[in-house]
């Protein structure tokens, strides 16, 4: 038989394995190889042999059984290891039936100095075998309680993560932080301790026991019962960490104090904030235990997310309040504004301070008078009775007065808050109770804030009770003094209310009163654009045959001075008429807003020239002369041609009929600082200092004589100043008096405009226009039809046109003209718009669906002039668009390119 190491002399276990086993009996061999095999090795290692399982196991094994070694070496299994290792007996089962077995992680409790340890193994059995059987075990053990406490410890981590984000109440935060970490350290007690501002005391809410510690929730207790010394560390940010009181040098003279909380090991984490401390999370256990550095570093971790997730549930907590407040507000707001009757909005200032201070009970008190002084009166009441507030505020039966707590606020000496208002001074001065009666509201914090109005009288006050102390803050005070601030314009806006609803009867009445003048003014402004539309084309239907006839007579008579002399006072007279007409219509249109310009690019020299074109028969009559200062270049601005030529046509008319005869009319053009300034300066009558404010207003002359020498309606300049400011230019007028002549001046926006050249000529005037002068094209004569039905309109046009060498023939109806034209397939048509069979729209479209007139010219000649005239006349199919009475030499060109085609 081969030596072993048992036979040799040694220590430890090898010594005892020689006491404990039997001497006189051989070992087996499989025994003697595997007792070698423990013995040499390093990790734990234990086995049970023979009929009685008796057990064996190395040095490294003697570890993991703490107080049982060395007793158990030997002994038979069942008798050494107890139920503290119930969890491996399956696995040793598995081995004794001949196959091998694992359990991992197995916990494993240790006692050693008389406490006890939670160890992990690994544990891994297999058969030892002697002759084919098995006569025992052999388990290989494996510390794995590194490992499955750090798992632990991660999944306790993330658990206690968890649950702290879904919570939101800082009380819950903290009572569940203490228990979790209860739970999984397997203490006897867990909690938070509150330290007060002095930092003399200790105050626990709320806490965790294992059912067998007391809790302290509630209870108070001063920090010197724990050691100064110990506290001392804690305020210096030093983590406590006691695993016996009664053997802790500093401790154990305070044992008194820790068994009075029933405590012997603890481990204590500090929580310092704003450079004091301010709390601390304590685990307490009962009896003493030796705590791990895991263990107080875990503390201090849970300590720490607690505290965040607290600061993290009082920061919302705080957004949560705000919200609520501003949402309040809002409300409050609202009905003030949605309402005024007193009842209601009181009430509602009385509801919303009570939520927005947080009180058990408001009331809004209003201040009136009677024949003895000051009194009050219960208005509103919130959270209580109105009985109990009656009792509350020691009301006489007929006429409540204020008692010394309530007299400030109703003498407006400012608002008054108390924690407690039992210990106010003043409390228990006033009769017959001198304190609180019977049936009082249980009253401890009280508000009581001043409602003045914007006068400075007091009208009433907001009261606040709570039967707590301490529960209104400075915070609350600002809210409530803003809720007070708005019960003061509510009342004094509800006091208004009843004059401004008499006033707002009256008011109602007289907006009447104006909706009905509106009305009429606009039924009235209607009727006047109908009539005056009306009228211009009843004035310019018989202007038409007055105007052909006398430019006939000019010319089948040109040779007899007589009759052109007369000829032409008709055309000038008619001209005139027809301006007359024209300026009437414009000034309502412009005045109204129902002028739209058509804008683009335009020359000003050219509306220059275009404007005395259209005057020049009256300067020629008067025989004026006209000077011309116009830029050798384009002066640009953005407007209406014809707008604008309209406007200078008027200024220069208005020169020339208030200048004697022979009189100078001096027209200059130029640009100055991004402006065009147009001015027409003439040497006539001149105007008084008195006309000069309105002489562009409507209806405005100079002064009228019986005589009337001048004409005109005032309207040309009222006309020209709407213009030109609808162009966004102003115009102005001066004169140095009567007799004296006068200037007008029209500048103009012209942004892009270029200042002319230095050497730059000035531009000649216009050449004078003639009816006759169609231009130097070959003449052909047209079929024309004249429709109208105005008789004697339609033949003195047709006479006209006849004597220009055309055919024409005429007709008086819309239906008459159609079926000429079918017969006739005429070149050009000139109709009448206003037709009493079929207006010319119609008569146009049916023309210009026939084949034989599709490409007939067709020529509107109508005493309907407005924009909208001429472009429903385009829209009929007309290609020109002439009013009454029918500019002559305008038809004849158009009739002359019409027969040049």
């Amino acid at each position: 038989m081969r030596a072993s190491p048992l036979d040799a002399d040694s220590v430890g276990v090898r010594a005892l394995l020689r006491a404990a086993l039997p001497s006189n009996r051989p070992w087996p061999d499989a025994m003697r190889v595997t007792v070698d095999l423990m013995l040499g090795a390093r990790f734990p290692m234990f086995a049970a042999w023979g009929p009685e399982l008796r057990l064996v196991y190395n040095d490294a094994c003697v570890d993991l059984l703490g107080e049982r070694h060395p007793a158990a070496l030997g002994k038979p299994l069942a008798q050494a290891l107890d139920d503290a290792w119930a969890g491996a007996m399956p696995v040793l089962d598995a081995g004794l039936a001949g196959e091998a077995a694992l359990v991992e992680d197995l916990p494993l409790e240790v006692v050693r100095g008389g406490r006890t340890a939670c160890r992990h193994v690994t544990l891994s059995a297999s058969p030892l075998r002697e002759g084919g059987q098995v006569a025992g075990v052999v388990c290989i053990l494996t510390d794995t309680t590194a490992r499955v406490l750090a798992e632990q410890q991660h999944r306790f981590q993330l658990k206690l993560a968890a649950a702290l984000r879904e919570l939101l109440d800082p009380v819950e935060v903290m009572q569940a932080a203490s228990a979790l970490v209860g739970r999984h350290l397997a203490v006897g007690r867990a909690g938070y301790g509150e330290i007060d501002a002095a930092g003399l005391t200790v105050a626990v809410e709320r806490d965790w026991t294992d059912g067998k510690a007391a809790s302290l929730a509630g209870e108070v207790r001063a920090l010197a019962a724990f050691g100064p010394a110990l506290i001392d560390r804690l305020r210096q940010g030093q983590v406590l960490q006691i695993d016996d009181v009664g053997s802790d040098p500093l401790a154990a003279p305070y044992a008194a104090g820790y068994a009075s909380i029933g405590v012997r090991a603890l481990i204590v984490v500090p929580i310092i904030e704003a450079g004091r401390l301010a709390a601390v999370f304590y685990l307490h256990e009962t009896r003493p235990r030796d705590w791990s550095a895991r263990e107080v570093a875990l503390a201090e971790d849970v300590a720490r997310q607690t505290r965040e997730a607290v600061r993290r549930a009082r920061v919302e907590e705080t957004l949560r309040d705000e919200t609520r407040i501003l949402e309040v507000l809002n409300r409050t707001g609202q009905a003030l504004a949605s309402t005024l009757d007193g009842d209601m909005l009181l009430q509602a200032i009385t509801d919303a301070g009570t939520q927005l201070s947080g009180a058990r009970f408001g009331a809004f008190f209003y201040t009136t008078q009677d024949e003895r002084g000051e009194s009050l009166l219960l208005y509103t009441v919130s959270g209580a009775p109105r009985e109990a507030f009656a009792r509350f505020a020691h009301f006489d039966v007929d006429a409540p007065r204020p008692t010394a707590i309530f007299r400030p606020t109703f003498q407006n000496e400012g608002i008054v808050r108390s924690d407690d208002i039992t210990l106010d001074p003043r409390y228990g001065q006033s009769a017959p109770h001198h304190g609180m009666p019977e049936g009082h509201l249980p009253v401890r914090s009280y508000l009581a804030v001043p409602v003045v109005a914007r006068s400075g009288a007091v009208l009433g006050g907001l009261f606040f009770g709570h039967p707590e102390p301490g529960v209104f803050s400075e915070r609350t005070e600002r809210i409530i003094a803003g809720v007070a601030a708005q019960a003061a314009v509510a009342m004094d806006n509800a006091r208004l209310y009843e004059v401004a609803r008499k006033s707002a009867l009256e008011r109602d009445a007289l907006l009447q009163s104006e909706r009905a003048a509106r009305v009429e003014a606009e039924r009235l402004s209607r009727t006047k654009d109908e009539f005056l539309a009306m009228l211009a084309h009843e004035l310019r239907n018989p202007l038409a045959p007055i105007s052909s006839s006398s430019a006939l007579l000019g010319i089948q008579f040109r040779d007899e001075p007589r009759v052109r002399q007369a000829s032409a006072i008709i055309a000038r007279q008619v001209k005139h008429m027809s301006r007359l007409i024209d300026d009437l219509l414009d000034v309502s249109r412009v005045t109204r807003g129902l002028v739209t310009l058509q804008v683009d690019e335009v020359d000003l020299c050219e509306v220059v020239r275009s404007a005395l074109d259209q005057t020049q028969p009256l300067i020629a009559e008067k025989s004026h002369r006209v000077e011309l200062d116009l830029p050798s270049c384009p002066l640009t601005v953005r407007g209406d041609a014809t707008r604008l030529i309209q406007a200078v046509a008027n200024i220069l008319n208005n020169a020339a009929k208030y200048t004697p005869p022979a009189g100078t009319i001096r027209v200059s053009l130029a640009l100055d600082g991004g402006r065009a300034r147009l001015q027409v300066r003439d040497n006539g009558s001149g105007m008084p200092p008195d006309l000069l404010p309105s002489v562009f207003d409507l209806f405005t002359q100079g002064a009228r004589t019986l005589a009337r020498s001048q004409g005109g309606l005032g309207l040309g300049l009222a006309l020209v100043k709407k213009l030109v400011e609808l162009h966004g230019g102003e115009v102005s007028a001066h004169s140095e008096g009567v007799g004296l002549g006068s200037v007008f001046t029209i500048a103009l926006p012209a942004p892009g405009a270029q200042p002319p050249a230095l050497d730059a000529a000035a531009a000649a005037p216009p050449a004078s226009l003639h009816a006759g002068a169609a231009g130097a094209q070959a003449f052909r004569p047209l079929r024309v039809i004249v429709v109208d039905d105005n008789v004697d309109g339609a033949d003195s046009l047709a006479m006209l046109l006849r004597a220009q060498g055309h055919t024409v023939m005429a007709e008086y109806t819309g239906r008459g003209a159609l079926r000429r034209a079918t017969r006739e397939t005429p070149d050009a048509l000139v109709v009448d718009i206003g037709l009493p069979d079929m207006d010319g729209y119609h008569l146009a479209a049916l023309l210009r669906a026939q084949p034989e007139t599709r490409n007939a010219i067709l020529i509107a000649a109508t005493g309907y002039g407005q924009e909208r005239d001429r472009a429903r006349a385009r829209e009929a199919g007309f290609a020109h668009h002439l009013i009454k009475p029918v500019d002559i030499a305008a038809l004849v060109r158009i009739l002359q390119a019409e027969a040049s085609r």
